[in-house]
């Protein structure tokens, strides 16, 4: 079964694109399927565990003063997440360190000498996203896995002591009086079998249909419902370690069962795992400007709201403070001698977290100078159970190279465990340990008197900061009092493993951080007058376009990569462009000419020479077979040809004779013709993109928010859109440049978009030492479709490699729909037709067995009249634009051009703009886009009409990425 974190939960097989949208509703939807403990780990948070969140920006007073209570692995991470944010942080610490429950235990001769965990010790990263995030990502920790079981490790139940791996092979050998049926059965097999109906309902209904059902069980009174013997339920509770919970909640049991699956691998950090607290408190003290700072020894007692909506933030040496907003860390029972002020406004709180079941958790450490495990017993590592007080041993990692001793901890208890042992001192607890490991290790007794050093103990009811070890719910508490437990009072909120559904795990904490990080940042309402989701070429000059012609508007843009390693876009990969102003249709010359015009102009603006983005050095060539009757995907030649002539572009049409003289590069047959133009060519797709960076970063009224992923959209007042991290606004127009997600965004909006994608691959060629030059150019074989290729002068990279790109696909009647259909791989027909075209009519002037293929293929989007869409789309108050299909590129500055006026005319646009009269081709309801008769199950946002007055809103939510979704969790 997969485990809570797997993407197997928020994917979908985009080949059943009938339910593409409704798989994405569901796993998104959190009062659907998977409910909160789903969202946990939610496609926003993650994504905001990675990337942070949005910056904050000064000049609009969207930064927040932001005061955390608490310097646990929570308060750490929720103070990093908001202080890069740009938010001014301080966290109040109340002891003399930080990291809460994570406390590695050193050597007190040699504090850099790790000797173990005396709280958080162990992590199931492959099953914890944001911890695995920051171990093995942002910090980059060196770690080593850890296991619970040695197979020479002990059992003792009943008087009766076996290695475990005797238990396994008899699990009836400590004599519990089980039924019939049961005997024979290992307590995990009988565990496994009794909650078979809970994980069935799991993988078919979700985890909401669990909660109603059984959050009024404790683990005890759902074994005694299925039915399990008494002795039974003891054998199970004894050896899994669970006695002293078998009242608490089934589902808190459960929750573990369902994320942390069997085969599940645990890891430490390597020389302690307050090295992670360590990299938290490093990165927090380094931000510049002292965005984020520490300040130690300082309990903080009276928290109150003010009528001014700020906070009073009083410590207990009497200073007052104040902030914008306050994050509460600190452990459930610490929180409650916090005096939150105006007490009315907390009694819910309060109650909550008086009710709050919090276990006390005690381990005691013995230290040895010899390892007596290993050379006498050969445990190299693992746990041994017992009924004995002690319950639970864990040996450290050994080795034949590691036989000097090392530190055991010795006895692991929770709840009423360890309140038995909180009643001696720890000189008397310590012996007493010592003893009950004697008489588990009954062969090495003077081994483990001789070499016994001394010992430690922790018990962190006791520790002042804390006041207990963990959160576990009793039965009806996950429904009735999580919730409350992370509900913010104004802009107070509260965080820690006890708010979350990973009670007891760091990952707990870690999720809670970014939950109220996320809640600050999409509390700041931040509104722009034009959000512009998409950050390809069109994107970015259509910003800019709207900037010079209404400089004060507030433009956002929100691409899901960066902008300059965008390879989902239509180009992909790939760095060169085409550009060619001939065309079969006369409205695509005009504009082609007009396009040409507005990239000289913005060459200029870029302070860039005329060709750097625009290269019309050697001009560009088409050559086939103009006698031909057929038209192709690309266009009609002889329509081309009259075009050309009409309106006197200054085409040069080349005879076969002609073409050999001019073009010895190419080989081709008798039949074949030219069409050369001396100012189209190609273009650098580099070097626009950082002349439209570089314009932009002058631009303060223009916002780039990268790894930033649309996620949801809704009409009110002003159009709300959500993304992973975060909520703005738009107060007058979106524009959506989704390139190859057209057919997600059109299911979306619950329409059916005739649009198809070609995955196409690029092939560089080395060019022979007497190659001439090239043009661009593009060619056809007037009898194969699929014979169409183009290619350009040279790679902008190497002089010696030029690119050769086929132009068609395999099956052209079974092209892709979605990006996550890509392979990123050639297909062997593609080269097998390259290679052939190459060898026939290149083999002059390149190598033909010395060519490589780009990593990466392109995709590029085609409607079934080869044409461009820009319009609004319908049924959202003309508010939502989209540019989408085509070879495009070369009409950059045109299509910006004219998306900036349709967002400035609005309606005006037909009577106001130059290009009014071209719209007529650009239609969403142009003849055969739209496919009728073709219902959607995106959504039921139809059944409502797409009412935007009140008490309804348009909620569209973005299937467009969860098929890439992926994250090591």
């Amino acid at each position: 079964m997969p485990s809570i974190a797997s993407p197997d939960l928020c994917s979908h097989s985009s080949s059943s694109n009938k339910h593409f949208s409704k798989e994405f509703f569901t796993c998104n939807n959190e009062q659907e399927k998977q409910s909160k403990f789903l969202n946990e780990h939610s496609w926003q948070q993650l994504q905001t565990s990675i990337y942070g969140l949005p910056k904050c920006l000064q000049e609009l007073n969207q930064c927040r003063n932001i005061a955390i209570i608490g310097a646990g692995a929570a308060g750490l991470y929720c103070g990093i997440l908001l202080a890069e944010a740009g938010h001014t942080v301080t966290i109040f610490e109340a002891s003399n360190r930080t990291g809460g429950r994570i406390l590695t235990y050193r050597d007190p001769k040699n504090r850099l000498k790790y000797m173990a965990e005396m709280g958080a010790m162990r992590f199931p990263l492959d099953a914890h996203p944001y911890l695995n995030n920051l171990i093995r990502n942002r910090y980059k920790l060196s770690i080593t896995e850890t296991s619970s079981y040695d197979e020479h490790a002990y059992i003792y139940i009943n008087g009766i002591l076996v290695t475990r791996k005797q238990a396994n092979e008899n699990p009836d050998i400590f004599q519990f009086n089980t039924s019939q049926n049961e005997r024979g059965k290992s307590p995990d097999q009988l565990l496994s079998e009794a909650v078979k109906p809970i994980l069935q309902t799991w993988l078919e209904e979700g985890w909401l249909s669990i909660r109603n059902r059984w959050d009024s069980y404790s683990i005890e009174s759902y074994l005694i419902q299925m039915n399990l013997s008494r002795a039974a339920i003891d054998y199970i509770a004894v050896s899994t370690n669970r006695e002293s919970t078998m009242d608490t909640g089934l589902l808190q049991f459960m929750r573990s069962k369902v994320s942390i699956i069997d085969g599940t691998k645990f890891y430490r950090i390597r020389e302690g795992n307050d090295k992670l607290i360590q990299s938290m408190v490093d990165e927090c003290q380094m931000m510049e400007s002292k965005q984020c700072s520490i300040i130690y020894s300082t309990p903080i007692n009276k928290v109150q709201l003010l009528a001014s909506d700020k906070i009073s933030v009083m410590s207990k040496d009497g200073v007052d403070r104040i902030f914008d907003e306050v994050v509460v860390a600190t452990s459930a029972p610490v929180t409650q001698f916090i005096d939150f002020q105006p007490r009315t406004h907390f009694i819910q709180k309060y109650l909550t977290l008086r009710q709050t079941n919090y276990i006390c958790s005690s381990k005691i450490l013995l230290t040895f100078n010899t390892s007596w495990w290993y050379t006498n017993e050969n445990i190299s590592e693992g746990a041994s159970r017992t009924d004995l007080p002690i319950r639970t041993i864990f040996y450290p990692s050994t080795n034949m190279n590691q036989t000097d001793g090392g530190i055991i901890i010795t006895a692991y208890t929770f709840a009423q465990d360890s309140i038995i042992w909180q009643s001696l001192s720890d000189v008397d607890a310590i012996e007493q340990a010592l003893k009950q490991i004697i008489q588990i290790h009954r062969n090495s007794s003077s081994s483990i008197r001789n070499s016994f050093q001394g010992g430690v103990v922790k018990h962190w009811c006791q520790d002042t900061y804390v006041g207990g070890g963990f959160l576990y719910l009793n039965p009806f508490q996950e429904t009735k009092t999580l919730d409350k437990l992370q509900a913010s009072i104004s802009n107070i909120h509260f965080i820690g493993e006890h708010t979350s559904f990973f009670n007891g795990w760091i990952e707990g904490a870690l999720s809670s951080a970014v939950r109220a990080a996320l809640s600050i940042s999409t509390g700041i309402e931040i509104t722009y007058d034009v959000v512009i989701i998409g950050g390809d070429p069109v994107g970015l000059m259509t910003a800019i376009f709207l900037s010079l012609k209404q400089p004060t508007l507030r433009i956002a843009i929100i691409e899901k990569e960066t902008i300059l390693n965008n390879s989902n876009s239509n180009s992909g990969s790939f760095k060169q462009q085409q550009f060619s102003q001939m065309h079969n249709e006369q409205y695509l010359v005009e504009l082609a000419n007009m396009s040409f015009t507005l990239w000289r102009q913005f060459e200029q603006m870029a302070n860039m020479s005329f060709g750097s983005i625009l290269n019309t050095d050697d001009g560009y060539l088409l050559v086939g077979d103009f006698n031909t009757n057929q038209s192709t995907i690309v266009d009609d030649f002889k329509l081309i040809k009259q075009i050309c002539e009409n309106l006197r572009m200054g085409c040069e049409y080349l005879n076969n004779t002609q073409l050999k003289m001019r073009y010895p590069t190419f080989s081709f047959p008798l039949q074949y013709q030219g069409i050369f133009h001396h100012q189209s060519g190609f273009i650098n797709m580099n070097t626009l993109t950082i002349a439209l960076l570089r314009i932009i970063s002058q631009k303060r009224n223009i916002i780039i928010r990268q790894q930033e992923e649309f996620l949801s959209l809704k009409l009110n007042n002003q159009t709300e859109i959500t993304t992973n991290r975060g909520i703005l606004y738009a107060s007058r127009k979106v524009l959506i440049v989704p390139g190859p997600y057209t057919k997600n965004i059109s299911h979306l909006f619950n329409f059916h978009l005739d649009i198809t994608l070609w995955e196409l691959p690029i092939y560089y060629f080395r060019l022979l030492p007497n190659a001439t030059r090239f043009p661009t150019w593009l060619t056809w074989n007037s009898k194969d479709r699929q014979s169409i290729f183009f290619g350009f002068p040279s790679m902008l990279t190497s002089s010696s490699y030029i690119a050769v790109l086929p132009r068609f696909i395999r099956n052209l009647s079974k092209p892709l729909f979605y990006p996550s259909q890509r392979t990123n791989t050639a297909d062997n027909f593609l080269t097998q037709k390259v290679l052939e075209w190459v060898s026939l009519h290149m083999a002059t002037q390149v190598n033909v067995s010395d060519y490589y293929v780009n990593e990466q293929t392109y995709l590029t989007t085609f409607l079934p009249d080869n044409g461009i869409l820009l319009d609004y789309i319908s049924q959202t108050n003309r508010r939502v634009l989209i540019q989408t299909a085509g070879w495009n590129m070369k009409f950059v500055p045109i299509w910006s051009d004219i998306l900036s006026d349709m967002i400035l005319f609005d309606e005006a646009m037909n009577t106001s703009s130059k290009y009014a009269k071209y719209m007529k081709y650009f239609l969403l309801t142009r003849l055969n886009r739209i496919i009728e008769n073709t219902t959607t199950t995106a959504s039921n946002s139809s059944n409502l009409g797409f009412k935007t007055v009140s008490n309804y809103f348009l909620t569209f939510t973005l299937s467009f990425y969860i098929s890439i979704l992926t994250f090591n969790s």
